[in-house]
């Protein structure tokens, strides 16, 4: 472990093309979806939201994200970057997939070992950016599916590698916020479909290790599911999780997802 609790025997992540890849397959689905609609269908995943919120959202961080790449800094304000609310599906669809390419198109060039800006507490490098944005979309692709019908998976692969994100980013910025209860166990993840174990513990700050070691408590099953718990959707595949150990234990740390 390095002095911020992180485990310094993490390999590289996937190369950079791999996490364009999916997010660009993952954003011609979300169009799909956004021009079957209809947009005003309820999205379960972020509560009060419709397609047409959900939509605008993506479209936004897509916006904001490649300015924050781009210039090692964030935007005065978001709102330059939200769409015409007049616009139909197919006008919508096209804003949406218009704004993930540009994205793209900066994500491809910039130093992945140079400075950047992002909201997390881990190094500000560029490397944070691709990763990032794919697990945004891939999360997202499947609310805007799962809100007007069926959803293609995500590939085990990547949301192993969105587990790990999320508990190394996400999770890490959570326990940071003053207003949260922290688990007092350890929590062991671990996938059944594909590579990725995980210990996350709290005995002296926030540490995460890649492993398999035992918890107070665990969770098994596959990737997508896992992932999917993680971030507070409930699925149809929910039942393949299995719960090991202390369930009170379990249940503070999922507490602390956010959608």
């Amino acid at each position: 472990m390095n002095a911020e609790g992180q485990d310094s025997s993490r390999a590289d992540p996937h190369p950079r093309d791999w996490y364009l890849e999916h997010l660009l397959t993952d954003l011609d689905r979300f169009a799909g979806a956004v021009r079957r609609g209809p947009l005003d269908a309820e999205v379960a995943g972020c509560p009060g939201w419709d397609l047409r919120r959900l939509t605008a959202h993506q479209g936004v961080i897509h916006r904001w994200a490649r300015h924050c790449a781009a210039n090692a800094a964030p935007p005065e304000s978001r709102d330059p970057y939200e769409p015409d609310p007049t616009l139909d599906a197919d006008a919508l669809a096209t804003w949406l997939v218009e704004g993930g390419h540009a994205l793209v198109d900066v994500l491809r060039t910039i130093d992945l070992d140079g400075p950047t800006w992002h909201p997390f507490p881990v190094p500000k490098l560029g490397r944070v950016w691709p990763r990032r944005q794919a697990h945004e979309i891939s999360v997202h692709r499947w609310d805007a599916e799962h809100a007007i019908g069926p959803t293609a998976p995500i590939d085990p692969a990547l949301a192993s590698d969105g587990v790990d994100e999320y508990l190394d980013i996400v999770m890490r910025r959570l326990v940071t916020r003053d207003s949260v209860t922290l688990p007092t166990g350890s929590l062991h993840i671990h996938c059944t479909d594909t590579h990725g174990e995980w210990l996350v513990e709290l005995d002296h700050g926030y540490q995460l290790t890649r492993a398999h070691e035992k918890g107070a408590a665990a969770l098994r099953g596959p990737a997508q599911a896992l992932l999917l718990r993680l971030w507070n959707r409930d699925t149809d595949r929910a039942g393949e999780l299995s719960p090991v150990g202390d369930e009170s234990v379990l249940d503070a740390w999922l507490a602390l997802s956010t959608r």
